[in-house]
């Protein structure tokens, strides 16, 4: 009886002996956490990222092997935000940083994390972050940028049967900079009409009233900050009228209502969230009896990602984690579930086979540009109203099949439909002498390095001049020439409108620096009138062409002139072309005119003959710069001097095929100038468009 027991004794050992396994060991990869604590906002943040790592624990463990991610955490809101980030940048042992839910605190990560090639994945949402830092490679932002945020807030008023908008925001602001730069140009080609976008600095209250006095059926709402916020809320309801408010992302979120208390009721409007096909907020309001606040979603996915691309990396040790990354969100093998346990042990599975999962999370596919493999391709918006101090989800709205032609590289590439009607005058009679020579003036209105593109643009339209006939005896350029020698200039006396350009600074002659120079002097210049100050003018008679460039900041009815924002108003051109016509120094003048708001200058050309101007902007927009060269931190050239360069580069190459109808130049730079609309004027004092080309101007 006693052996009998013992042999069950032995058996029961031996086989729970059997059932035990071996201790999963998991590779630790350190991961920084850089969110804002305040309001609340720092146990949501631990919640998604405990969310998270116990569904990569549960994955990795029944895989067998793999990697565990541990966290540090920072308040994005420290004022000693970008030495934490100097910190981050150097040590070996951070893995990824993932923060920046805010743009302004997101470009202070990427500027420094950049400089060691560390990947930041960031929830900021400004298109200049993405822009600013798609050449490094290792920025991957987790939601498309407020380019789109825009188009869907407008479509939202749409939606609602809105005619007019207006937009209101802060002023030399990051986060507000997208809107207000693409707010005018996107509401054209929703055909809505634009009543204002009013900035706001320490003003709020006052620029609230104006936007609402605007009688704009809707006021898109983007302040900066959450005061702001309240602000605008607490003038509105005081003041209010038809005018109704859409709120852009700012307003949504846990410390919104925390911070607003009974202010905060009543708000609607749009922000990013997860995909609610995938489950994700269900389940995260399940286990935490909470609401899904701002950015979770996609603090989720980050972290999945990170453990997916270390994962590759133990497989593949040769690879970065910029080009496991690259190969982890370009697959395109079986579509996987998503975020859960589950699918994150399928997808890992895949992976350690040598397949390419095409990868989906709680906000949805995770797709990245082929480009630059910045910012995911597609984000899910939610439409939301607080109601009882909660947000409530209206309805949902995708990315997907926008008016944009393709969602790539921060979206900034539009179908645009709303181009000017240039009718073919050729019926009205213009006679011009026969042509004898072409004269140039170049003008380049800012100065400093973070100018950089002004000048630049400039001396390339000047090097391009020089090789279709133009001599230094016959252009007049106007600079500030503060950059060849410039302290940053990482290579004294070269400038480059392009990564490994020509240095077209090489040879140019600047004839007079911008801050010597006065209205009154470009009125003399023009019409060739020789001052003691002015020893070299443009010495033209009425059967030569005027060839004009122009490069700088402009605003609402003026070029600006250094810190001068007023510095050429409408009214001074108009007295300027006056003294020009008057003096019959000239043939034909064809100007192009690269600034902000240039259509609301140009347009005086209309009263003037023999004169055209092509405007990189209409009277209510920005226009755009083109490329940004991260080594050198600036812009290095303005979208419409830049497709400017390319149409004649290729269809005056050799001088060739000059003959390319200014009317087909039009729709070229209507075309390819993403984020403005090109505009002609002065058409019917001309000529027709459509006989008329650049031959003349270019020999």
């Amino acid at each position: 009886m006693l052996s009998g027991c013992l042999l069950i004794a032995v058996t029961i050992l031996s086989s729970c002996k059997k059932k035990q396994s071996k201790p999963v060991v998991l590779e630790e990869c350190k991961v920084a956490i850089v969110l804002p604590f305040s309001q609340g906002m720092e146990q949501h943040w631990r919640q998604v990222v405990q969310m998270s790592s116990d569904n990569q624990t549960v994955a990795f463990n029944k895989l067998g092997y793999g990697v565990k991610l541990t966290f540090e955490w920072y308040d994005e809101e420290d004022p000693n935000l970008e030495q934490i980030a100097k910190d981050l940048a150097r040590r070996d042992d951070i893995k990824a940083v993932v923060g920046g839910l805010y743009s302004s605190k997101a470009i202070i990560l990427a500027n420094q994390l950049s400089k060691a090639d560390k990947p930041l994945f960031t929830m900021a949402t400004t298109e200049q972050l993405v822009r600013a830092y798609s050449s490094w490679g290792n920025l991957w932002a987790l939601t498309e940028s407020d380019i789109t945020q825009c188009e869907v807030l407008l479509t939202k008023a749409i939606q609602y049967g809105a005619k007019s908008v207006a937009l209101i925001v802060k002023e030399d602001d990051l986060y507000g900079n997208t809107f207000k730069e693409w707010f005018a140009f996107q509401a054209k080609e929703l055909q809505l009409e634009n009543r204002g976008v009013i900035t706001y600095t320490d003003d709020v209250e006052a620029k609230t009233k104006a936007a609402i006095d605007s009688l704009a059926d809707y006021i898109i709402c983007a302040p900066s900050e959450i005061k702001d916020l309240g602000v605008i809320i607490e003038t509105y309801r005081h003041n209010r009228n038809k005018s109704k408010l859409l709120c852009s992302d700012m307003a949504y979120g846990i410390n919104v209502i925390n911070q607003l208390g009974k202010y905060a009721e009543g708000l609607e409007g749009v922000t990013y969230g997860s995909n609610p096909e995938s489950g994700f907020d269900v389940a995260y309001k399940v286990r935490f009896n909470q609401d899904v606040s701002i950015g979770e979603a996609q603090v989720y996915d980050a972290l999945m990602l990170i453990a997916y691309t270390s994962f590759i990396q133990m497989i593949k040790p040769d690879l970065s984690f910029k080009m496991a990354m690259r190969e982890l969100v370009s697959g395109k093998d079986a579509t996987t579930g998503g975020w859960r346990a589950e699918d994150m042990l399928q997808i890992l599975q895949m992976i350690a086979h040598n397949e390419h999962p095409d990868i989906s999370g709680a906000s949805g596919n995770l797709n990245f540009d082929t480009k630059v493999y910045t910012n995911v391709l597609s984000t899910t918006y939610y439409n939301y109203i607080i109601y009882n101090k909660r947000y409530i989800i209206l309805d949902y709205n995708s990315t997907d099949g926008s008016r944009r032609s393709e969602p790539t590289l921060a979206e900034w590439n539009w179908k645009k439909t709303q181009m000017q009607n240039i009718e073919d005058t050729s019926s009205i009679e213009h006679h011009y002498p026969p042509l004898d020579e072409n004269w140039a003036l170049l003008v380049a209105t800012s100065s400093g390095w973070e100018n950089y593109r002004h000048q630049v643009d400039v001396l390339n339209i000047y090097q391009f001049i020089k090789k279709h006939g133009y001599d230094d005896n016959h252009i007049v350029m106007i600079m500030e020439d503060d950059l060849a020698k410039n302290p940053k200039n990482p290579t004294p006396g070269v400038l480059i409108s392009r990564t490994n350009g020509p240095n077209v600074y090489e040879n140019a002659v600047i004839d007079y620096k911008t801050s010597e120079i006065t209205v009154e002097d470009l009125k003399n210049i023009l019409t060739g009138t020789h001052t003691a100050k002015l020893d070299k003018v443009i010495e033209s008679d009425n059967d030569d062409n005027i060839f004009i460039f122009w490069s700088g900041h402009g605003t609402a009815g003026a070029l600006c002139w250094l810190n001068n924002s007023y510095g050429v108003k409408t009214s001074d051109l108009d007295g300027i072309l006056t003294e020009v016509q008057k003096k019959q120094n000239y043939r034909k003048i064809h100007a192009f005119i690269e600034a902000c708001f240039s259509g609301s200058v140009a347009n005086i050309v209309n009263n003037h003959d023999g004169m055209l101007f092509f405007t990189a902007a209409n009277e209510q927009e920005t226009s755009k710069a083109d490329e940004y060269n991260f080594d050198m931190d600036v812009w290095m050239s303005n979208r419409f001097s830049a497709t400017l360069q390319d149409c004649m580069a290729e269809d005056c190459k050799d001088n060739k095929n000059p003959d390319m109808p200014l009317r087909d130049l039009y729709f070229r730079l209507f075309q390819n100038t993403v984020g403005s609309h090109v505009c002609v004027y002065g058409i019917n004092g001309y000529g027709s468009l459509y006989e008329s080309s650049m031959r003349e101007f270019l020999e």
